[in-house]
């Protein structure tokens, strides 16, 4: 991969972990002595690690290996404290039902106080290093999506690039003479990148007589590399032919829909007591019905009727728009709750198990949004090329909006799920989800 991210993705993780047995060690030699580190290193080595592991797997789900973040801002560091304090909670209710006669309580606080400490050490100088060493690119390409990508760049330096040029077409005589005369790139070890939509063949034989190391790549899969999403103004009938439609998902559909049955009856025995109290707080907020029910357009241009506790005042889409606006005034008291905490949601186990909607899968939009966004987007009819689910790549990624530019952006996080999904991909957006009610804004 171009900006090697498995690499990098290993060097951020082995980092945390030695991070943590550190404090460890030194947590176990200030408690019982340095004569018997050993022994104690060696009783507390098989709880520790679990909990490590626990941890690491906290943070991936979060942000805290994802390049777009790893900035020594204060939300880095307001995130990393908060996973802190969640991640100790876990480590103290694992000790009590797993192990209740091994709770070495002061180990364990010394422990997580040193792991924050040496974490905020080695996080620090890693985003520094990951800011300064940048590689040197050169975009060629027609892409409306080139303006977006330079500020997504320069607004995030982590991902250590720096934009050397961007043309709309191959100038061979002017990059040709930069190449030579660049003190720079000639020193450069690493070489430089060329990211284009032309033909990445003909750019290597007009650039052989070059020197300096070249390295290519389409400027597609650069943009998904940084971003996560598509290039919207790239795509065209052949794309979807390609990803969709040339591709064979029998057997992932299957055991989808498999893992939507069972989850859906897990979730709704789980959360049935929940119900009738949810219900008696709708009603004694506002007059009007408990559940909420809207048409929604699913897969095909399917219609179908989707399922919420109500979280707006009587016949809210008659005195307002049809997408929730921030600070929304149609919103009750109850409603803030239920929607911040997203046990509106809940009633959505009745279209999971209908076969209406996924767990995962591109949100269902509201049928004028629909023809709304038909009209404004390109090949926006194509997101209903999959069911639609619960939670999506777009709302694990995006914050919630309202305006056709935000749909687009959207749309382009959909069209990414389009091309990648699979089980794995499913269950990695699913384990994603739980940060979203404790998202900081970061867009």
């Amino acid at each position: 991969m171009f900006l090697r991210y498995k690499k990098r993705l290993f060097i951020l993780i082995v980092g945390d972990l030695i991070c943590f047995y550190w404090a460890l060690i030194l947590t176990l030699a200030l408690r019982y002595g340095v004569d018997n580190l050993g022994t104690s290193f060696f009783n507390s080595f098989y709880h520790f690690t679990l909990i490590f592991l626990i941890w690491i797997v906290l943070f991936t789900i979060s942000r805290m290996y994802e390049f777009s973040y790893l900035e020594n801002k204060r939300e880095f560091y307001f995130l990393a404290l908060k996973l802190f304090l969640v991640g100790s909670l876990l480590a103290t209710i694992i000790f009590y039902l797993l192990t209740p006669e091994f709770i070495p309580k002061l180990v364990l606080v010394l422990v997580i106080v040193f792991s924050w400490i040496f974490l905020f050490f080695w996080r620090t100088a890693v985003n520094w290093l990951l800011k300064e060493r940048k590689r040197k690119v050169f975009i060629i390409s027609q892409a409306k999506e080139v303006e977006e990508l330079k500020e997504f760049l320069e607004k995030h330096s982590s991902f250590g690039i720096e934009i050397l040029e961007i043309s709309e077409k191959f100038d061979y005589q002017k990059i040709s003479e930069r190449l030579k005369e660049d003190k720079e790139i000639i020193k450069d070890k690493k070489g430089v990148y060329f990211i284009s939509d032309q033909n990445l063949k003909d750019l290597k034989s007009l650039l052989k007589e070059a020197k300096v190391k070249k390295h290519f790549l389409s400027f597609e899969d650069f943009y998904e590399q940084i971003t996560g999403k598509v290039p919207l103004s790239l795509l065209n009938e052949e794309w979807f032919k390609k990803y969709y439609f040339s591709k064979k998902h029998f057997f992932y559909e299957i055991i989808k829909r498999f893992f939507d049955i069972f989850g859906g009856i897990i979730l709704f025995i789980v959360s049935l007591p929940f119900w009738p109290i949810i219900g008696i707080l709708i009603k004694l907020d506002s007059s009007g019905e408990i559940l909420y029910k809207s048409k929604r357009i699913g897969k095909n241009g399917k219609e179908f009727l989707i399922y919420k506790f109500r979280t707006m005042v009587k016949e809210a889409d008659k005195i307002g728009p049809s997408w929730t606006l921030e600070n929304d005034k149609r919103i009750t008291k109850v409603g803030k709750f239920l929607r911040y905490s997203h046990l509106d949601e809940i009633p959505q186990v009745l279209n999971i198990l209908k076969g209406d909607t996924s767990f995962v899968g591109p949100r269902p939009e509201e049928k004028r949004l629909v023809e709304l966004f038909k009209k404004e987007i390109p090949f926006y009819e194509k997101r209903m090329l999959i069911k639609p689910g619960i939670i999506g790549w777009a709302q694990i990624n995006y914050p919630h909006g309202a305006s056709i530019e935000d749909a687009t952006q959207k749309l382009k996080y959909d069209f990414y799920y389009l091309k990648y999904r699979s089980l794995s991909f499913d269950f990695l957006i699913a384990l994603k989800a739980w940060r979203i009610p404790f998202e900081i804004k970061t867009h």
